[in-house]
């Protein structure tokens, strides 16, 4: 499946640049940083719709007919509405079952969603690439400028790497897809990375920091730094579980500044990158 993946996703993207954010860096030397977290969508890549996922309040019902035509399945834009309205539902039927069950974040597991789609409507379909091919014509992905370099000095200075993610089965084949490179290649352990679609439950929630903090117990929470670009999500429940964090202000398209929002509050990142080429020279020896 990640063959299929790839190719897809090599398919379907094309280069894009992030947008200037006229956030001015905050680059405090930090001492005594022995891992380096990242989130992928917004801060590993530039991402068109600044996250991951299909938007309710835009569906772009073309993706679907587009993708449905690359399997031989001819879907009029008419129908393509209401169609989409019922993946929609879908969604938000697994989204209560989840709160139901004491999930306060849930997070669906795509594939799951797109198969009983597929089985409802009677579509003869291949639901991988269906979900592939929408997601990418949805929320277009490309590297961030700078990110192989960034990964590749920090791998090279012996810095344990992870990722925290809202994320799909897919995510992980952007790497080798678009920046030519999986993520162990780049130093990332698989048991160092914690994606939202395993566990069905996503970001804010802090047990996704907290079930990688456990994955390093070696090491003091206040030894990690987490690098994402979503005050709510990402700096919040980082610095809640105890990390420094970076806020990543690279891209307009996905900075997240969540200005008033409750779960911010007077939180504040320890770090802000303009460029993610900053980082490295920002960790200093203890």
């Amino acid at each position: 499946m990640d063959s299929l993946f790839q190719q897809r996703i090599r398919l379907l993207s094309k280069p894009m640049s992030p947008r200037p954010t006229g956030c001015a860096p905050l680059l405090p030397e930090l001492s005594g940083i022995r891992a380096v977290i990242f989130d992928v969508y917004g801060t590993c890549f530039v991402s068109g719709s600044g996250d991951i996922g299909v938007s309710a309040a835009d569906p772009k019902t073309g993706a679907l007919v587009e993708s449905l035509k690359e399997q031989g399945v001819e879907m009029p834009e008419d129908w393509a509405g209401p169609a989409l309205a019922e993946f929609y539902a879908l969604i938000e039927a697994r989204h209560r079952d989840l709160k139901a069950q004491g999930t306060e974040y849930p997070e669906i597991r795509i594939l799951d969603i797109w198969e009983q789609w597929r089985r409802e409507t009677g579509m003869q379909v291949d639901v991988a690439q269906l979900a592939i091919d929408v997601e990418c014509r949805i929320n277009p992905v490309w590297p961030m400028p700078g990110l192989i370099h960034t990964l590749e000095q920090l791998q090279a200075r012996e810095l344990t790497l992870g990722i925290v993610s809202n994320a799909q089965v897919f995510t992980p084949c952007l790497f080798p897809a678009l920046a030519g490179h999986t993520l162990s290649e780049l130093g990332v352990s698989p048991g160092h990375c914690v994606w939202s679609w395993r566990l069905q439950e996503a970001k804010p929630s802090r047990r996704l920091y907290e079930i990688l903090l456990a994955s390093l117990a070696d090491m003091a929470p206040n030894e990690c730094l987490y690098v994402g670009n979503d005050m709510r999500n990402d700096i919040a429940p980082a610095a809640g579980a105890g990390m420094r964090t970076a806020l990543f202000a690279g891209d307009d398209r996905s900075l997240r500044l969540r200005e008033g929002d409750p779960l911010v509050g007077e939180i504040r990142p320890d770090v802000v990158l303009t460029s993610l080429t900053q980082l490295p020279g920002i960790l200093i020896e203890a």
